[in-house]
């Protein structure tokens, strides 16, 4: 498992999001510099939806440098079925398998966002969430918040996304 690929689904997944695990963050052997991912707010205009496809831009867990093309690549979709906003986000670190994480998301405020989802690991589903803000602006999903891997500690997350104009 990559250092971060699990890790980036769940971004990817917006999150949101991507897929996570914790434990396979701890292995990374990526440099670090200091400063925290960045953070979004400010919602979406009115009359604009986040239903649609998003190929990922960037995504950063806890602190800078942010991973992205042409290293991991994937995308997140975001849809609307009997009733219930869910996402799809795929991950795909550079020499490994594709990961994938499945679930729902609701913002019930202007720029709030939860995602809760579930990645399977050695086969294993576990459960993860995304509280947060974000801001989708010119067809661009900037998503920041907590990522909250079940029995691990919490990591900050920041996602961008494009998707293709209307």
């Amino acid at each position: 498992m990559a250092r971060h690929g699990t890790h980036g689904s769940w971004a990817l997944a917006f999150g949101v999001a991507a897929a996570a695990l914790a434990a396979a963050c701890g292995s990374s052997t990526s440099p670090h510099q200091p400063g925290q991912c960045p953070s979004f707010s400010g919602g979406m205009s009115q009359g604009d939806s986040l239903y649609g496809l998003y190929h990922l831009v960037s995504y950063c867990l806890d602190t800078l440098p942010a991973y992205g093309p042409p290293t991991d690549t994937g995308h997140v979709t975001l849809s609307h079925a009997m009733g219930v906003d869910s996402f799809v986000a795929v991950i795909v670190t550079h020499g490994q398998a594709p990961e994938s994480i499945l679930g729902t998301y609701t913002h019930p405020l202007p720029d709030s966002i939860h995602v809760a989802g579930v990645v399977k690991v050695s086969g294993i589903p576990v459960s993860v969430e995304v509280p947060g803000r974000f801001m989708l602006q010119q067809n661009t999903l900037s998503v920041s918040g907590r990522l909250v891997v079940t029995g691990t500690n919490p990591h900050l997350l920041s996602f961008i996304g494009a998707r293709s104009g209307p």
